[in-house]
């Protein structure tokens, strides 16, 4: 049993401190800094998700989830998160248009039939601006159709991550609706912190013959990443 991560701990505080602060006195101040600062916050919690559902800061896998159950940004269930994000670990998977649950590659075959608006959509969205204007969109289509789909047959843990999503949910809602910032202009600071996620996204995997050759390293370089294979 390993002890705690307080500096995750601590940068969860910060990030909860700067939601609340820029859904109230912030969106007083100037609504726009209110939503950026937001945004921002909102694909920090994001993030720090992304860092529970790989065991930190506690050993224990309730106690991460309890860390991150508000569900700042609205749009994505921490249990559905988890379980195609770990199904995305599967290295002889990545890219997959079946088998990884996000892979942004199709098969030929459905890429063929699709109507001429869509695959320009798709293209427009296989950019770095698509990826930020359309990416949302695009992948919270394609992520809701699945989860549907699999609930109609019978998939009863989608129903209920769906449920519990719900529950983190109102708490979120209630703050935002008693707060300052009006419910439109969060809705675009979730937006927003979604379009920033896809950028982290955007060049991790490409498609190669073997496993390991499908996935890259990101290095730093700024506001805007650079990829190196």
């Amino acid at each position: 049993m390993r002890t705690a991560e307080w500096p995750t701990l601590a940068l969860l505080a910060v990030t909860y401190a700067l939601w609340a602060l820029a859904t109230t006195w912030l969106a007083t101040l100037w609504l726009p800094l209110g939503v950026v600062v937001a945004a921002l916050a909102i694909a920090q919690h994001s993030s720090l998700s992304h860092e529970a559902l790989h065991g930190h800061p506690f050993a224990d896998a309730r106690a991460n989830m309890a860390a991150v159950w508000p569900a700042l940004g609205l749009l994505v269930p921490y249990l559905r998160f988890r379980d195609t994000h770990l199904a995305h670990h599967r290295d002889a998977l990545l890219t997959d248009p079946y088998d990884d649950p996000e892979s942004n590659y199709l098969d030929p075959v459905i890429w063929a039939r699709l109507p001429h608006v869509l695959r320009a959509a798709l293209r427009f969205n296989n950019t770095l601006i698509g990826r930020i204007a359309i990416g949302p969109i695009v992948g919270m289509t394609t992520f809701l159709r699945g989860d549907w789909r699999e609930m109609r047959a019978g998939d009863a843990s989608i129903r209920r991550a769906w449920l519990w999503h719900g529950a983190a949910m109102v708490p979120v809602m209630i703050w935002v609706w008693a707060a300052p910032m009006p419910i439109w202009a969060y809705l675009i600071a979730a937006y927003g912190a979604m379009s920033l996620l896809k950028i982290r996204t955007f060049l991790e995997h490409r498609a190669h013959d073997r496993a390991s050759g499908r996935t890259v390293v990101i290095e730093d370089r700024g506001v805007v990443p650079h990829r190196v294979v």
